[in-house]
């Protein structure tokens, strides 16, 4: 696909953008389009004779004659093409007639968005539309969509014919949008064409949103069946939602049958969607008790459906690979991938080896990541499996978390299991084979002889803990595969931090925040790795689980008063014992009253000024 993060196709001419404001041309077809779209990894265009298929927009194959004029959209898995008040599954030859004449359709988050003049219809069907809240001027025309996974953007025309545009950050609610933008570019009109989002190119550079809205209606689909409705029975103190990175998604709640259809189809493996995401009910337990019928529900994310995808081919050997590289095996053209699973890679990863991959299944695909790029982040957007670097994962809005402030219980876990100190090098294998024999010399040359590299801080303070083999084909030097080696340690105990907050704000998976406790003179930044939410229940406060901190950043903070350090020596003591972890509960009340505290763990009472005699 073109190198180029947004891609705008009218008429002939193919123009593109790195920010959707400015646009430039690119080239130049010899084909007039009528529509366009991206769709599994090629671009399916309607031409004056047809409807054409291509890889690179220069060479076009005919694929069916019958479509010369309409809109091409797609959901992922299947293509569509409107045209008017008609709208045609490519795939399956289904057509669906509404009531009204169509300008454009976008498939975003979970929902269909037709555009139609300065109106904006939302459906999760294309059989049944209603109208979205929006705060569009009157005299906005034509309007046109671009959705780029974090935002969508909608281009229009005034009544000077001057294009603007305007944004909405949730895109899973596109009833609030922001000021108005002038398009610095009016060469081309971008209302007649059609938009595309690279998703593979500059994807390093994701537009992170703060906005915490989110849609409260919560829905269900039962399994096999099409209708979905909105349950209207749910207890608002039981809805929670669990995430913990690389681990726990899903969502929990009770509710009671008050006749409506909606109760009717929450079973087993029915769909529950939530603020655009999909989860899929996996406990569903009835209770008759008290003369009234309730259930209580676990659904989690539809991501963890990728256990029912298997590749049942088998790459032998050891192989060196790259994220992409393995979820494209997976997922691209294999036909077990019938749920339509997608990926999108954010950040740089390095390339690993990995020996004999495949025969296993999409869930076996998801450790194997993992366990090859152990700092990596998996976050779904439904059946979208985004991998991330911790960088490309971390926003910061500048958020705050402040002891005795919007916190009033914060404890921090120890961790030493995970301390790799020392590691064996090995580098690259020298090309040995004698091309005029005719057999080939089986010696193992490396321009180097392996080497082990160590933290001597490290192995100083807590022994040495060794870790896997270090091998890398790239490195031909001591001194490069040495400097490498080093980064992929991890000499420090981790601590996690949990904190139960202050408030019911919607949290932000892999959010960055500023935690202080000042009667310790403790300052740190830390990132939301997991937390329970309730986002019907205002009563109920949100907690968070932190991590990114290291044992040395609690020894190192200036001014930490002599409570702090005796508390690091006691938590120094329970390491040294248990080499496990130990947890230090900062609280002004007893710990153990809500929560198992375990021989090992502190806890700290912090005195505020206004207590003791002598304060």
């Amino acid at each position: 696909m073109i190198n180029s993060k947004y891609i705008y196709v009218e008429n002939n001419e193919v123009y593109t953008s790195l920010n959707a404001s400015t646009w430039t041309k690119f080239q130049e077809l010899d084909k007039t389009v009528i529509s366009i779209d991206y769709f599994k990894n090629q671009f399916y265009l309607i031409l004056a004779d047809g409807l054409y298929v291509s890889n690179d927009l220069e060479v076009f194959s005919l694929v069916n004659s019958n479509y010369t004029q309409g809109y091409l959209f797609d959901d992922g898995n299947n293509l569509y093409v409107v045209h008017e008040n008609k709208i045609f599954n490519i795939q399956t030859g289904v057509e669906n007639i509404v009531s009204f004449k169509i300008d454009s359709i976008e498939y975003i988050q979970t929902y269909f968005y037709a555009t139609v003049g300065n109106l904006i219809y939302k459906s999760n069907d294309l059989k049944n539309f209603y109208l979205v809240k929006t705060n569009f001027d009157a005299d906005m025309s034509n309007l046109r969509l671009l959705s780029d996974m974090n935002r969508v953007i909608v281009y229009f025309k005034d009544s000077n014919n001057v294009i603007y545009s305007r944004e909405c950050i949730n895109s899973a609610n596109l009833a609030y949008w922001n000021a108005t933008t002038k398009i610095s570019n009016n060469d081309l009109s971008l209302i007649n064409g059609k938009f595309m989002y690279n998703d593979q190119a500059y994807s390093e550079t994701l537009i992170y949103s703060n906005d915490r809205n989110f849609d409260k209606v919560v829905k269900v689909k039962a399994n096999g069946q099409d209708k979905v409705e909105a349950i209207t029975s749910i207890a608002p103190s039981s809805f929670e939602v669990q995430w913990e990175k690389n681990s726990t998604y899903q969502l929990q709640f009770t509710a009671y049958d008050d006749g409506s259809l909606a109760f009717s189809l929450i079973s087993t493996e029915a769909e529950i969607i939530f603020n655009g995401q999909s989860f899929i009910v996996k406990d569903c337990e009835p209770d008759y008790t008290g003369g009234v019928a309730t259930v209580q529900v676990t659904a989690t994310h539809i991501y963890n459906e990728i256990s029912r995808i298997r590749q049942y081919s088998i790459k032998s050997g050891t192989l060196t690979y790259s994220v992409q590289d393995v979820l494209s095996f997976y997922l691209d053209n294999n036909s077990d991938n019938s749920l339509g699973f997608t990926y999108k890679v954010y950040g740089d990863f390095d390339k690993k080896q990995i020996t004999d991959l495949g025969n296993n299944s999409g869930s076996d695909m998801l450790s194997q990541i993992l366990s090859s790029w152990s700092t990596a982040v998996i976050f779904p957007n439904n059946k979208c499996i985004g991998v991330y670097t911790a960088d490309a994962f971390t926003k910061n809005f500048g958020g705050r978390i402040d002891y005795a402030n919007n916190s009033m219980e914060i404890k921090m876990t120890v961790d030493s299991t995970n301390i790799v100190n020392r590691v064996k090098c090995i580098g690259a294998e020298k090309d040995t084979t004698d091309d005029s024999s005719d057999t080939a010399n089986d010696t193992v040359t490396y321009y180097f002889d392996p080497f082990f590299v160590q933290d001597d801080d490290s192995v100083k303070t807590w022994g040495v803990h060794l870790g896997e083999d270090v091998s890398d084909d790239r490195f031909k030097d001591v001194d490069s595969m040495k400097a490498y080696a080093l980064t992929q340690l991890t000499p420090e105990p981790s601590i996690s931090i949990d904190v139960t907050y202050s408030g019911n704000e919607m949290p932000i998976a892999g959010e960055q925040k500023r935690v202080e406790i000042k009667n310790a003179n403790f300052v740190s930044f830390v990132s939301v790795i997991g937390y329970t939410w309730y986002p019907f229940d205002t009563t109920q406060d949100t907690d968070l689980e932190f991590e990114n901190l290291t044992a040395t950043i609690l020894n190192s903070q200036a001014g930490l008063n002599n409570r702090l350090k005796l508390v690091q020596q006691l938590a120094q003591k329970a390491l040294t014992k248990a080499n496990s972890t130990t947890t230090n509960y900062i609280s002004q009340t007893d710990p153990s009253a809500n929560n198992t505290v375990f021989t090992g763990d502190i806890w700290t009472r912090v005195i505020d000024a206004t207590e003791g005699s002598d304060s």
